[in-house]
């Protein structure tokens, strides 16, 4: 279930706040947080979110409970540059970005179903051999040749700045 706007006429980064705070919500949710939103790009996305619900609706048969935002990706659209007039006869360049919003939606069963019906196999048992039991040779485990170094703890971020050397 997807659903796309193309050359939106605002910059990728400012709808990418919104985009952040309604990823991995319900649908539902997600609804209610973009009307109670001021930002611009808000109503767009509340637009967007709807038409990916009807798609789903009406292709696949689907109900609003079931849904669930999967990803919402703003990539950059054209840019637009102009110029502006400045002192002393010089030009500023005026860069009118856009985006492409590209929403998908997944079905809350289909996210639920494998995280609970993989298990594991259950551990074969089997008879201790006298290997087992007085350590194998060939493995190294038994003869304590291979001792474990302890792992080196890092000592953190600011402490490794002040070290560095002064150029």
């Amino acid at each position: 279930m997807k659903a796309t706007l193309r050359h939106l006429g605002i910059a990728p980064r400012k709808v990418r706040l919104m985009a952040a705070v309604v990823k991995g919500m319900t649908v539902a949710r997600a609804e209610r947080e973009l009307m109670s939103r001021t930002k611009r790009s808000a109503p767009i996305l509340l637009k967007l979110l709807r038409s990916a619900i009807a798609n789903a609706r009406h292709n696949f048969h689907i109900e609003n409970q079931n849904l669930k935002v999967k990803d919402l990706r703003i990539d950059a659209g054209p840019v637009t540059a102009r110029f502006r007039a400045r002192a002393f006869g010089r030009a500023a360049p005026i860069r009118r970005r856009t985006s492409h919003v590209s929403l998908i939606l997944e079905t809350v069963g289909d996210v639920a179903a494998p995280a609970r019906g993989v298990r594991k196999a259950a551990p074969v048992a089997r008879e201790a051999t006298a290997d087992d039991v007085r350590g194998s040779s060939l493995s190294g485990r038994g003869s304590g040749a291979q001792k474990r170094q302890p792992k080196k703890k890092s000592s953190g971020f600011m402490p490794r700045i002040f070290q560095r050397k002064a150029i």
